[in-house]
């Protein structure tokens, strides 16, 4: 076994670790990067295509407040574009479908007010949680304690196909397996503030999915790793940590690094299946075993030109419930070719996953040909993910907190143990969830070592 020392080990090359062990090393000190896969970037996954293109085979958009991470493509000369929305969105429903432009579909008004108050008054109570400390809310205990599904259901939220509509876009932040009576109505809130508003994760347009990155979301991943050179160590799954007041072990099959200092920055339930020694305590465990992802699959289906754009429709579309539950126009800027993002949540997802993957294939083409019509039935390629079935990932697009588990342990989000640091999306207080937020706590874990 290779045994080599260093200032920090990284344990994942997600954008969290990346941009910690990036600003270490800008920082003078020597880093080591192991990843259990053989690439880069973790969730956000830019696999190049033959023609010179790329496959956004995981996250891919940017916000416009999304200042870490304009930052980092900045540094790195990675221009954006905005996500194409002009024309008519599409959604189905109720034996429906309605075609409408701007933010609110051809509902009722009363579905449509109900929607609109429900939004208002989460925006308000999201106000009253503190982002570095969400459970010492007033009313923590007491939201920590519902599930999402029970605020809905108490929402007064027209029944139908506004209730579906607002339940499928919550189950889009989360992927919950079961739904959403398994996240705490807290993590909710907290997620809400943590974006500044509900319509900003919902939204297109100075929302979560306003723009796409020029070359891929992973492009800058890339260009860390390709700076940090044979630093960065693939195929290299971490299998044990031994930490001390002073000095930390890491292992994987092959090398052990010896270091002042290590960066865990893996979904947290990979950190609880890692061998600790001293094994971690109780309440750690309780916390990594119960934050988990869901499942949650991503299809895109590429053509020629996005020849959509011509018959006037945008290429989003919703039909809860369905094989293609969300679409967006994932076009790179050129607009060739025409590419098409189709994603399920949670239990949709799961009842899809399922099933043989030529019977996925054609359920989402399918649904995509009876919406935009008959050349949506031939795509040059389609290329699909499901990521509860990844290995090093374990559902997507972040780990969601079920009731009670918040107010318990949340104070161990980001509390180092020993010398050993953690980060990653699901430990930001800014952009919780979000790319942006992985590239924040990769910072913030960076300073807390260089500050120690």
């Amino acid at each position: 076994m290779e045994r080599i020392e260093a200032d920090v080990c990284v344990v994942g090359a997600g954008y969290a670790g990346l941009t910690a062990a990036w600003r270490l090393h800008g920082e003078g000190r020597s880093v080591v990067v192991l990843e259990a896969r053989d690439r880069v970037g973790g969730r956000v996954w830019t696999q190049d295509r033959p023609d010179g293109g790329v496959f956004e085979r995981g996250g891919g958009w940017i916000a416009p407040k999304h200042d870490a991470f304009r930052g980092l493509l900045n540094e790195f000369g990675i221009g954006t574009y905005k996500t194409y929305d002009a024309g008519h969105h599409l959604l189905i429903g109720e034996g429906k479908v309605r075609k409408y432009k701007g933010l609110i579909p051809k509902i009722s008004p009363w579905a449509v007010i109900s929607i609109a108050r429900a939004q208002l008054k989460l925006d308000r109570l999201a106000k009253q949680v503190p982002l570095e400390a969400p459970w010492t809310a007033k009313k923590a205990a007491e939201w920590d304690a519902t599930p999402i599904s029970s605020w809905i259901e108490r929402s007064q939220i027209s029944s139908g196909i506004a209730r579906d509509l607002f339940e499928c876009a919550t189950r889009g932040l989360f992927t919950a397996e079961n739904g959403l009576g398994d996240v705490s109505f807290l993590h909710l809130l907290y997620l809400i503030h943590s974006h500044g508003s509900i319509n900003t994760l919902f939204s297109i347009r100075n929302g979560s999915q306003d723009s796409l990155i020029e070359g891929g979301a992973g492009r800058a991943a890339r260009a860390i790793a390709d700076a940090l050179g044979s630093s960065v160590r693939l195929s290299a799954p971490v299998t044990r940590i031994a930490h001390s007041s002073d000095r930390v072990s890491v292992e994987s099959a092959e090398l052990t690094v010896d270091a002042r200092h290590a960066v865990v920055a893996v979904p947290p339930e990979l950190a609880g299946v890692i061998e600790w020694d001293p094994v971690l305590p109780d309440d750690r465990r309780a916390l990594y075993s119960n934050f988990v992802a869901g499942p949650e699959s991503k299809a895109l289906l590429v053509y020629d030109e996005p020849f959509w754009r011509a018959d006037g429709f945008s290429g989003q579309t919703a039909g809860p419930g369905t094989a293609a539950e969300v679409t967006l126009d994932a076009s790179p800027s050129s607009g060739t070719p025409g590419v098409i993002a189709s994603f399920t949540f949670g239990p949709v997802a799961k009842r899809f996953d399922s099933l043989d993957a030529a019977v996925r294939r054609k359920a989402v083409i399918d649904e995509l040909a009876a919406r935009l019509g008959p050349r949506a039935a031939e795509p040059l390629d389609y290329i699909e993910t499901v990521w509860f079935e990844e290995p090093w990932t374990r559902g997507c697009s972040m780990a969601h907190l079920p009731p009670g588990i918040l107010t318990r342990y949340g104070h161990l989000l980001r509390e180092p143990l020993d010398t050993v640091h953690f980060a990653g999306t699901e430990t930001a207080s800014i952009s919780h969830g979000a790319i942006d937020g992985a590239i924040r706590s990769g910072e913030r874990a960076a300073a807390e070592i260089l500050s120690a």
